[in-house]
């Protein structure tokens, strides 16, 4: 199956998905706040925190009055931002509102520390700067025509933003001077990767771009997705990027050719994660999928009940937020064969970790149904299917351990489950 699925004939009868009719803006995100301990935020107003060994509840912050878009976590606190315009910040050990931060006129997409600033975009079209400590508002940022749905720490300390109105704005956080607008995309700008004094952004266009970060001059435009890009990530010196087309594409950031597209999921690609020398991607079609980044090839699924919205690595612990439900805890994956040494994580610009996080691409994960949550203690073998055409299922609450289609293991996922409805499936994900 893994070698099998980067065929021509096989691309040549996949057609990209259609347009969901709608965007969901309350996806499943998550961060890791602290040493065992991480936050997760999903449709409706509350933020949870759990324990990572054991993916035990150990507090929720309650407080919001619309669904939560965006998490930030401080040394001591967390950040969090709403649809119902607010930036709360929140004592991590007594649950409590610590401040209410109140400016913006939209939405809050994005939560960012920058230099030990923080800074939030909206639907309103502005960024704010806001003091941490004191939760007092420093200035605003103008510039965008159109909602600003992403932002990133660059290096040097710069901040860099994408909006809706298809520029890449670049700002320092210090003196909230613009020093840079890139503009060429021809649609909205949907995730963004600063690496080694470059910039990528991907877009709606279907495109990616490649910037020089030093003179914001416009490198490359790499051209191969069929849809929509939703997330970037940088892997042994090349760049992969998912596609709401289903497939993942690697190329080469220096002359900007295609090195491999890699094919397998059913449904458009989520979030992307660097983990164990291998490349793993969460997609609508509920699975993650372990890679092979030296060829392309299917190492491993796992399947969940419904889509994928995010990956994080924890260290200790690997996590995957769901369309619906909680988070579920998963084994670390194998090793590719040959390699040697443990690889660490290395992520694009979202704050929840994996690939582009918010807005359109989340919509694709809506579209795997499902009310069942991992439970039950973790296995201590590895739960990834050793076969590339095998599907290692998720153990669901109140369904007991499915078999793997194609070995006799499982992937046994580990939730707290006190305190769930298990008879009754969790709200629908509200519309844009």
């Amino acid at each position: 199956m893994g070698a099998g699925l980067c065929s021509a004939e096989l691309h040549d009868l996949r057609r990209p998905p259609p347009a969901p009719a709608s965007i969901s803006r309350g996806s499943q995100m998550m961060c890791h706040v602290s040493e065992g301990t991480v936050a997760c935020a999903a449709v409706g107003n509350t933020v949870i925190l759990y324990q990572t060994a054991t993916v035990k509840k150990l507090k929720v912050l309650e407080g919001h009055t619309g669904p939560i878009t965006c998490l930030c976590p401080n040394e001591t606190a967390i950040f969090s931002g709403s649809v119902d315009t607010t930036i709360k910040k929140w004592d991590l050990k007594d649950a409590k509102v610590l401040c209410n931060m109140e400016g913006h006129t939209g939405d809050v997409w994005c939560l960012q520390m920058v230099n030990g600033l923080l800074f939030s975009s909206s639907q309103d079209t502005t960024i704010r700067q806001w003091d941490p400590s004191t939760g007092s508002h420093l200035a605003t940022l103008t510039g965008h025509e159109s909602p600003v749905r992403y932002f990133m720490e660059a290096p040097q300390g710069m901040l860099i933003s994408a909006s809706e109105d298809k520029s890449v704005k670049r700002w320092d956080p210090r003196s909230r001077a613009l020093l840079a607008n890139l503009e060429g995309h021809m649609d909205e700008v949907t995730c963004l990767l600063a690496t080694r004094g470059h910039l990528f952004t991907g877009s709606a266009d279907y495109t990616i771009k490649h910037w020089n970060l030093e003179n914001s001059a416009l490198q490359a435009t790499w051209e191969g997705h069929l849809d929509l890009v939703t997330c970037l990530l940088e892997l042994e010196g090349t760049i992969f990027s998912g596609s709401r087309d289903r497939t993942i594409r690697q190329w080469d950031p220096k002359d900007g050719s295609k090195l491999a597209t890699l094919e397998g999921h059913f449904h458009g690609v989520t979030c992307l994660l660097a983990a164990e020398g291998s490349l793993l991607s969460g997609a609508g079609d509920r699975t993650i999928r372990q890679w092979d980044p030296r060829d392309g090839s299917l190492i491993a699924t796992l399947e969940s009940k419904t889509g994928i919205t995010c990956l994080l690595d924890c260290g200790e612990a690997f996590f995957s937020g769901l369309a619906r439900g909680y988070p579920l805890r998963f084994p670390p994956p194998r090793l590719p064969p040959g390699y040697q040494g443990r690889k660490q994580s290395r992520a694009d610009f979202s704050d929840e970790g994996a690939g582009g996080i918010h807005g359109k691409e989340k919509s694709d994960a809506e579209d795997g149904r499902g009310d069942g949550q991992s439970s039950g203690p973790r296995n201590s073998s590895n739960g990834w299917s050793g076969s590339a055409q095998g599907v290692a299922r998720a153990r669901e609450v109140g369904l007991g351990t499915q078999d793997s289609s194609a070995a006799d293991r499982t992937f046994s996922g580990s939730q707290d489950t006190s305190n769930v409805d298990k008879t009754s499936s969790p709200p629908p994900l509200p519309d844009a």
